[in-house]
Order: structure tokens, then C-alpha cells, then sequence
């Protein structure tokens, strides 16, 4: 054995220095292809923690953009649903002081149906924190219609009185027809016993007015059995204003109006 060692030692240590470079190099190779491995996992991980970062950040950039997208369509909705009840109700007031000088009830009627209708859309999308301003409003509105419809067919035949004395030269039976009007309408307030006889002189006063209509005495004279229209209006008009400037108020809040 060692003969054999001997005379092949040339090529023995030449074979061992060719393992021995082999076996270095093969052992560099798998270290750097570990090292290699080990970087491409770290990096994969890397590459998938910011992969998922920027998902994130992306989904809360796109939820507050949403978001902010919503608020504005939902301030841009209230606005105009606040606008179009507001204009509304300022239709309705003015379609009712008709009555005092029109009988025609149907521009009320379209206008009231409009109010009730952009009321509806206010309550569907707007705080809550609106509603009671709004009922209060529409409230109001609504006794300002019910008092027109009571009162103006009066009012409008105190108008026409008014309006006929001029051509007949009739102020005598129109004054007096007032005076006895007013005369029944105390006894009737005070409960004056005497109410009915101021009655019947009322009727007579007015029945020397032949451009009165009999409807138009008759309601001339149930007319005095209420309070005066002026005072009782007066109060009714200044109660829905009040109720609109609180609900001008509180929208003007909401969609977040500043001085």
C-alpha cells in the first residue's frame, strides 16, 4: 500500500489538489446559493409586507376619498332639498294672502302640495336636528292657510263694500253698515243680551247695499262673531316668521354656514 502510494504520489496529490479545489469551490457555491436563497426569501418578504402596506394605504385613501365623496353629494342633496323646501314655503305664504283678495283656491292648493312634497324630501335626508324647526314651520304655515280660508271671503266682501261706495256716491249706507257691524261684533264679544237685535240691524244695513251679494252679508255678519282678522293675522304672520328664521337658523347650521 504504501509502495502504491509512493509511486502514484504525483498523481495522487495532483487528484487531491482537484478534489480539494472542488469540494472549496463546490462548498462556495452552496453557501452563496443559501446566502442567495436566504436574500431572495427576505426579499420576497419585503417585497410582500410593502405589497400589503400599499394595499392599505391605498383601501384608506380610497374609503376617505368615498367618504369624503358622500359627505359632499350628501351636503350638495341637503342643500338643495333646504333650498327648495325654503322657496317653498315662501310660495305657500304668498298663494295664501291671496285669498284675502282672490277666491281661487287652487294656486293654494298647488302650492301646498309643492311645500308638502319638499318638506318630504327634507325629512328623508336631512338631521334630525332639523326637524323640529321644520315641523314648527309647516305648522305655522298651516294656520296661516286655515285662517285665509276662514277669514278671506269676509275680508274680500269688506274689500268689495269698500270698493262700491266711490261710483254710488253710497258712503252714508256704507258707514253705516259698518258701524252696525261693529256694533253687533262688541255686543257679541261683551255677550251683550242685545246681540240679536244688533243682528237683524246688521242685516238691514247691509241690505241697502244691493252690489252685496246675500252670501256677502251673510258672511259679513258671521264674520263679527270672530275676533278682528287684523290683530289675529298680525299675530299668526309674526308666529310663522319666527318659525322660519329658526328654521333658517338651524339649516344655516347644518350645512355649516358662518358669518
Amino acid at each position: 500500500m504504501m509502495d502504491f502510494l509512493r509511486e502514484h504520489s504525483t498523481i495522487l496529490l495532483a487528484l487531491f489538489t482537484v478534489i480539494v479545489a472542488f469540494g472549496g469551490t463546490w462548498l462556495g457555491a452552496h453557501v452563496q446559493a443559501s446566502g442567495g436563497i436566504a436574500q431572495a426569501k427576505a426579499a420576497k418578504e419585503a417585497a410582500g409586507t410593502a405589497a400589503a402596506a400599499t394595499l392599505q394605504a391605498v383601501r384608506e385613501q380610497t374609503d376617505r376619498t368615498a367618504a369624503a365623496a358622500h359627505a359632499a353629494a350628501l351636503r350638495d342633496q341637503r342643500t338643495s332639498a333646504i333650498t327648495n323646501l325654503l322657496r317653498a314655503f315662501r310660495e305657500f305664504a304668498r298663494t295664501v294672502n291671496q285669498l284675502y283678495t282672490e277666491p281661487d283656491t287652487a294656486p293654494v292648493d298647488s302650492a301646498r302640495n309643492d311645500l308638502l312634497h319638499a318638506w318630504g324630501v327634507v325629512q328623508l335626508i336631512a338631521p334630525t336636528a332639523l326637524t323640529a324647526a321644520t315641523n314648527r314651520a309647516i305648522e305655522t304655515a298651516r294656520r296661516l292657510d286655515d285662517l285665509a280660508r276662514e277669514r278671506g271671503e269676509a275680508q274680500r266682501a269688506r274689500k268689495h263694500m269698500a270698493a262700491i261706495g266711490a261710483p254710488r256716491l253710497a258712503y252714508g249706507d256704507i258707514d253705516r253698515a259698518r258701524a252696525a257691524l261693529a256694533a253687533f261684533r262688541a255686543a257679541w264679544e261683551a255677550n251683550d243680551d242685545n246681540h240679536l237685535e244688533l243682528h237683524g240691524e246688521a242685516f238691514e244695513a247691509l241690505s241697502r247695499i244691493p252690489e252685496l251679494t246675500s252670501r256677502q252679508q251673510a258672511v259679513l255678519v258671521i264674520d263679527c262673531m270672530t275676533p278682528e282678522l287684523g290683530p289675529v293675522l298680525t299675530a299668526c304672520r309674526q308666529e310663522h316668521k319666527e318659525a322660519m328664521d329658526e328654521f333658517i337658523t338651524q339649516a344655516r347650521a347644518i350645512l355649516g354656514v358662518t358669518d
